[in-house]
């Protein structure tokens, strides 16, 4: 029998059930179907694969697909589609900038 090997790089791909996305982008529909394919791109930001998730984003809306890995979205609190701040929904540059700035006007 020829042993299994196992690679160090497929140990980093990331599979998940679901994606972290804001309520934006799951659109207004509650009854979502969406499509997963397992390793099916690489990540904008740390090029590991990870699981891709589809669907369309209520009745009228568009097609909606994630960018980046769950694990970049987690670390930088953002939706894995449009790359906004889930707490705040803005874009990640504005959101750093204004809460730097927050941050010296409480050290003055």
């Amino acid at each position: 029998m020829a042993s299994i090997k196992k690679d160090d790089n497929k140990q980093k791909w990331e599979e998940t059930e679901f994606p972290l996305v804001c309520e934006t982008c799951l659109g207004d529909n509650p009854y979502v179907r969406m499509t997963k394919e397992a390793h099916g791109k690489k990540c904008k930001i740390c090029d590991i694969p990870f699981t891709v998730f589809a669907w369309q984003a209520g009745t009228r809306g568009r097609l909606k697909k994630v960018e980046i890995c769950r694990t970049c979205a987690r670390s930088k609190n953002v939706c894995q589609v449009c790359i906004y701040d889930l707490q705040y929904g803005l874009p990640v540059q504005v959101r750093d900038k204004i809460l730097a700035e927050e941050g010296c006007k409480d050290a003055v």
